[in-house]
């Protein structure tokens, strides 16, 4: 998306990337003209500001400059010591000129931004570049294969980098290496010679004699030290050439999308997976010349004229700055979106309304669609790292390829250890996970922590919830054993012996006088013992009811028994049982109802407990009777007395099923946690009754008052 743009045909230069804000050199492009045929030449300063609306840059400084500019490059010398601190800019023009001015002088308007100036060369500079490892070193390249390297510490004489190159020829462009701070590279026409500056000679001509094309300029990969791309400016082998100093016999690959010259590459320093081209044919073009045989990422159309050269902001690598031959230079975001370009209209304003337009040319508005493909890199997290369970810490980074090689990400596992102790009984925790011995977990866990205390209870009903009867064990763990309970019970229900008076009678007896009579019986006695005669025994009488006694049938409708009796007699038994009720003889009624069907069973049970309720008495076993007679468990939790809540859960457990219980027994948990105090332990033991361990875990940090730390775990 088109962000910025600014009226001139210049030569531009980014400001370096410590550099803040940013800005944009421009200098006035030699041998060209604008719409109004103007001579003058001015040296540029615009401030880049991505928050403002509008396509609009202020310009901060302009200073008129005698000569045009064939190159123009914006160093960071001077910087770090503070001499010029927003560094130097230095132009080259024709007749072998180069300038050097003091970009913070010319910001701030003073006289004296002119710091250098100098027509070392022969013919026009248009070959510039600052050495990126030391700021003060300057590589220049003009006519007849000449190469300067300056120091612009100690302006005097530069230095030549060797002898010329033959033939002699222009020099179209020089670049410094990334890598390696003392090599440089040059291009001429049919060449590009890379140099040795230790050795003062050069180490390697690079050519492809195969091919047809023209070099025009020269990039060095931002990662890889002996890998470069040259870009050919001739129409009929418009390619792009990536070389591999160590196989320099033939090109690595060759990039081909352009349909005429290309004039312009720029390689990203923040990712070397995007090069920038721009050509005759109206085109800039995104590359990743790392994948394959190099692929387009992303396209800016541009107007209906060429653009002779493109860069990356150092300081912002999502914008890229073009100029272009009708007149413009433009700032495009690679973060995607679309904007309309709008068409130069300088020759309109200059030669009058439609004298811009070419007869027989379809004059259109061209898109401008620009979007990656994938995020690059410095979007991208170098670094990062996560906590895992166990202490375990996962880790990964980018680690830069060997050799040349594309980076590769990497992924680390290793353990923090700051508790020991908890690491150890998370192992054993894992290990009986794995093994499926929780019981034995929980016993061993029980061992550690003794009989008594609030851990131990909880501890007790986890590891009864891994056995195999877990409701009998979580009774014994409420205090019921329901077999002693029984036996007492019975024991109430046998008849008690009347011992005192047996004895009583004993004592009688025995105090009886002897009288002659009783011999009598004695020899009764005596034959009975010698001749025993086999007396069954006697069998136990059963119980008399109403019907083993003499009765009468009543049909007197004004008595009790009348009414009841006539109610039978006629066969209509929901009747009897609703004269029963009103005779409070609920006992008949009952019996009866179970004649009359289970609707009627359950019609007479519930007034029964009705009445129960309205008598002014403790009908708490009776509720208890109602719960387990009429299923109402739901009544007996909502308004049991918390003090009873193990009596409830014991109930819950004896009577109801498994969803029944664990749902009931989360809600007596509910309301005994509600309550605080001691009863939120209670609600503890509920929630793990009911199966509810999320709510076993808050109950529980709240016991421990200790969130986070290695006891709460």
């Amino acid at each position: 998306m088109k962000v910025k743009e600014v009226d001139r045909t210049a030569n531009i230069a980014w400001s370096p990337q410590s550099q803040v804000p940013i800005y944009l050199a421009a200098g006035t492009a030699a041998q060209q003209l604008d719409a109004s045929f103007s001579t003058n030449s001015n040296l540029e300063i615009y401030g880049l500001n991505l928050s403002e609306s509008g396509h609009d840059m202020p310009c901060l400084a302009s200073l008129p400059v005698d000569q045009r500019f064939h190159k123009v490059v914006w160093g960071a010398s001077g910087m770090a010591e503070g001499t010029t601190p927003a560094g130097l800019i230095v132009g080259g023009a024709d007749r072998g000129m180069i300038s050097m001015y003091d970009a913070n002088k010319l910001i701030k308007g003073e006289e004296d931004a002119l710091v250098f100036s100098k027509d070392k060369h022969t013919g026009p500079v248009s070959a510039l570049d600052f050495n990126p490892f030391q700021s003060n070193l300057l590589a220049s390249g003009g006519s007849e294969s000449e190469l300067y390297i300056w120091d612009v510490n100690k302006l005097g004489t530069p230095m030549t980098p060797g002898a010329k190159s033959q033939p002699l020829d222009d020099v179209r462009c020089v670049a410094w290496n990334r890598q390696v701070q003392h090599i440089l590279a040059s291009t001429f026409s049919s060449r590009c010679v890379v140099w040795d500056l230790r050795k003062n000679d050069p180490i390697i001509k690079v050519s492809d004699s195969t091919s047809r094309m023209r070099c025009k300029v020269v990039a060095w990969h931002p990662d890889v030290a002996t890998q470069l791309c040259i870009a050919s400016e001739d129409d009929h082998t418009p390619v792009i050439q990536i070389w591999d100093l160590r196989l320099a016999s033939s090109p690595l690959k060759t990039l081909e999308g352009h349909t005429k010259g290309v004039l312009s590459v720029a390689w990203c320093q923040a990712d070397s997976d995007l090069l920038l081209s721009c050509g005759k044919d109206n085109r800039i073009l995104v590359w990743n010349p790392n994948s394959g045989p190099g692929e387009i990422v992303a396209e800016l159309p541009t107007s209906n004229q060429w653009s002779f050269d493109v860069s990356w902001c150092p300081r912002n690598p999502a914008i890229i700055s073009s100029a272009s031959f009708d007149g413009r230079v433009s700032l495009y975001s690679l973060m995607g979106g679309q904007q309309q370009v709008q068409p130069s209209n300088s020759v309109s304003d200059s030669f009058g309304p439609g004298l811009g337009e070419v007869a027989g040319q379809p004059q259109h508005t061209p898109q401008v669609t620009c979007q990656l493909k994938s995020p690059p890199k410095w979007l991208r997290r170098p670094c990062g790292a996560t906590f895992g369970f166990g202490g375990q810490l996962v880790s990964f980074e980018t680690v830069a390829g060997v050799g040349g090689a594309p980076s590769k990400p990497a992924v680390y596992i290793s353990s923090v250890v700051t508790e020991p102790e908890l690491v150890e009984a998370s192992s054993k925790l894992e290990t009986s996970l794995r093994e499926g011995n929780l019981g034995d977990f929980c016993q061993a866990k029980l061992a550690t922590l003794g009989e008594d205390g609030d851990k131990s209870k909880l501890w007790q009903f986890i590891g009864a919830s891994f056995g195999e009867n877990c409701d009998q064990q979580f009774l014994k763990l409420l205090g019921i054993n329901l077999d002693e309970l029984s036996s007492q019970l019975k024991a109430l229900l046998e008849p008690v012996k009347e011992n005192g008076i047996e004895d009583e009678v004993i004592e009688k007896v025995a105090d009886l006088e002897v009288t002659e009579a009783s011999d009598e019986f004695e020899m009764i006695a005596a034959q009975a013992v010698a001749a025993p005669e086999e007396v069954p025994a006697e069998a136990e009488a059963p119980a008399l009811t109403t019907l083993d006694q003499v009765f009468s049938l009543s049909k007197d409708p004004t008595s009790d028994q009348g009414q009841l009796t006539i109610a039978l007699l006629a066969g209509d038994i929901e009747l009897a049982v609703d004269l029963a009720i009103k005779q409070n003889r609920f006992a008949e009624a009952l019996i009866l109802s179970i004649r009359g069907g289970q609707e009627l069973l359950l019609k007479t049970q519930a007034l029964y407990f009705q009445k129960a309720a309205s008598e002014d008495k403790d009908v708490s076993s009776v509720a208890l009777v109602e719960a387990v007679a009429m299923g109402s468990w739901e009544k007996l939790v909502e308004h049991c007395g918390l003090d009873s809540w193990r009596e409830v859960l014991a109930a819950l457990v004896t009577y109801t099923d498994s969803n029944t219980k664990q749902v009931l027994s989360g809600r007596l948990a509910d309301r005994l946690s509600a309550d605080g105090g001691d009863n939120v332990v209670n609600g503890l033991l509920c929630y793990m009754v009911a199966g509810d361990l999320e709510k076993v875990v808050t109950s529980w940090l709240g016991v421990v008052g200790q969130v986070g730390s290695p006891a709460s775990l």
